[in-house]
């Protein structure tokens, strides 16, 4: 029996229907012999889903869309048909998400924390606003705007001269405070009651010359003269009892007269003593290190600019001092703390932001530190701060104020230098 082309095609052809049939039916993509329920959920909109499109619960597939359509109040109703095996809980949540950020949409359903109840057949369910591109386009667009608002704000700052030769003043000034706060330690002023007086007088005369800063120069001494006049002092201290020292202890041995030889005793012992007093002294006097600094920091959020400066006074390798007042000319807070600072990890106690509190500063590398101040316990307040180093004693900080207070929690970014 022959065989006619068009016999040959059309079993070819039929042939292939049957193949990409059971294709379809081996990867779940046309169920064969297996009856399911319909349901319905009404969204807001359905940007992207297509009829046939995954209909899936807690990730796995569980049916299909079947009609997309729209409602007599305005809905974009998906029709969806739930393969029979499967039950929905009530109280899911309906959602459209997608396979990556431009992936094929799906019908996602959440299940419950109570699952006892299931939603019967034809059963019409809200859906959920979906999170998609547009979305994420909108809130980027948004955030660009605000960081541009951010740098036009700093450029109109830093770029205007007064600005600039403000804060030339004020760096000046501070190393002036710097030199007077060291002559304090050096003298042993040391009373934190004190310190915390003399801070509260300086935050004062600072709100009330603000612009005028310059004539703080007079009040103070220049460039830490005074704590190198004391250096060389003990320096010749040491060497003068020295020399008295060996004087005395040259006529000892010559001395007859019982006084004579009292006084020329007494005269050794106390000699000793200067000498001792002033190697302490001294030592003291070198392993004192000063470091003062001055933010100039700028929020979006509040529209508001904030300055702090502060004093680092280093007893030791570890130990230190560290005062100085933030939000000045605004708020005029107090910050006082005692701590000691390893390789990595550095902590503080006292004052801050005129609360009691403590703080921790962690240094990831040599330029890059990040703080964290708990303070205030009558109305617990959580401060969190970064600096990086992008140039000798310039630094970008970041500081968010008020962490844990939803309505005051402020955030601002803006320059450091260090003297």
């Amino acid at each position: 029996m022959k065989i006619s082309a068009e016999t040959k095609v059309g079993a070819v052809a039929l042939l292939g229907a049957i193949l990409l049939f059971g294709i379809a039916a081996f990867y779940g993509v046309i169920r064969v012999g297996e009856a399911g329920y319909p349901m319905h959920v009404d969204f807001d909109r359905v940007d992207g889903l297509k009829i046939g499109g995954q209909v899936r619960y807690a990730g796995v597939d569980v049916g299909r869309v079947t009609k997309i359509g729209v409602t007599d109040q305005g809905k974009a109703r998906a029709s969806i048909r739930i393969w029979a095996g499967n039950s929905i809980p009530e109280g899911s949540a309906f959602t459209i998400g997608s396979d990556g950020l431009l992936g094929e949409k799906f019908v996602s359903i959440a299940p419950p924390e109570q699952r006892d109840k299931f939603l019967p057949p034809d059963t019409v369910v809200e859906g959920l606003p979906s999170q998609g591109i547009e979305t994420f386009i909108s809130t980027a667009d948004r955030l660009f705007n605000r960081m541009d608002k951010l740098v036009t704000s700093l450029e109109d700052v830093f770029g205007d001269p007064k600005v600039k030769g403000s804060m030339k003043d004020t760096a000046r000034n501070i190393d002036q405070l710097t030199a007077a706060l060291s002559r304090m330690a050096i003298n042993n002023e040391q009373n934190v009651n004190a310190i915390a007086r003399n801070l509260a007088s300086m935050s004062a005369s600072l709100r009330n010359v603000a612009g005028r800063v310059d004539k703080m120069a007079t009040a103070v001494d220049n460039d830490g003269k005074t704590a190198k006049d004391l250096k060389d002092t003990l320096t010749n201290l040491r060497s003068a009892s020295a020399r008295i020292e060996k004087m005395a202890a040259a006529l000892e041995p010559v001395a007859t007269d019982p006084e004579t030889a009292r006084n020329i005793k007494d005269t050794l012992k106390n000699a000793r003593e200067v000498s001792e007093k002033a190697n302490k002294l001294l030592n003291k006097v070198e392993k004192i290190k000063t470091q003062a600094g001055i933010d100039v920091m700028y929020s979006g959020g509040a529209d508001k600019y904030r300055t702090n400066v502060d004093l680092r006074v280093n007893t030791d390798s570890r130990s230190f001092v560290q005062m100085g007042l933030s939000d000045i000319g605004e708020s005029n807070r107090l910050n006082l703390q005692l701590g000691q600072q390893g390789q990595v990890v550095g902590g503080r106690v006292g004052v801050v932001e005129g609360k009691a509190g403590a703080g921790v500063d962690l240094k990831l590398g040599n330029n890059f530190k990040i703080s964290a101040d708990a303070y205030d316990p009558n109305d617990f307040r959580l401060k969190l701060r970064s600096e990086l180093k992008v140039a000798p004693d310039t630094y970008i900080v970041g500081e968010s104020i008020s962490v844990n207070k939803d309505s005051q929690r402020n955030t601002y970014v803006g320059v450091r230098r260090s003297f």
